[in-house]
């Protein structure tokens, strides 16, 4: 608010910074933050930080369009769906986690368990369990 008044009194950017720097011993704002305070203050009357914008709202129509495309093949990657929706991958990924509440995943190809298997895991937990009982320090 100094610099403001100061400048309104003395109509010279330069004698601002320099009142500035005898008051408050300080290097003084630079001539455009005063010239940008002045206009601020000018068009509506305060010097309040305005609110930003921040990050823009995901379209309704992105959210439909990415729902639509991952229920007709929920096996598609998000690259694929952000070629096909001419879309940011980023903005594909968001969509799904955010909007959807889709959880990202990566199917895994594992063995497949025979009978012979399930017979040995019972051996090894019924030997585990006598180990246990006959050697109070074993774990």
């Amino acid at each position: 608010m100094f610099c403001v008044l100061e400048y309104h009194m003395s109509k010279s950017v330069v004698t601002v910074q320099c009142a500035f720097h005898a008051k408050y011993t300080k290097d003084p704002p630079t001539d455009k933050t005063i010239c940008v305070w002045c206009k601020q203050f000018t068009e509506t009357g305060c010097l309040c930080k305005q609110k930003s914008s921040g990050r823009p709202l995901t379209a309704e129509d992105d959210v439909e369009w990415a729902q639509a495309s991952f229920l007709q093949s929920p096996k598609k990657s998000t690259g694929t769906a952000a070629k096909e929706l001419s879309m940011l991958k980023t903005r594909v990924q968001r969509v799904l986690r955010k909007c959807l509440v889709f959880k990202p995943y990566r199917i895994q190809t594992v063995q497949q368990l025979s009978d012979e298997d399930h017979r040995r895991q019972l051996d090894f937990c019924l030997q585990l369990q006598d180990l246990m009982s006959s050697d109070d320090h074993f774990l």
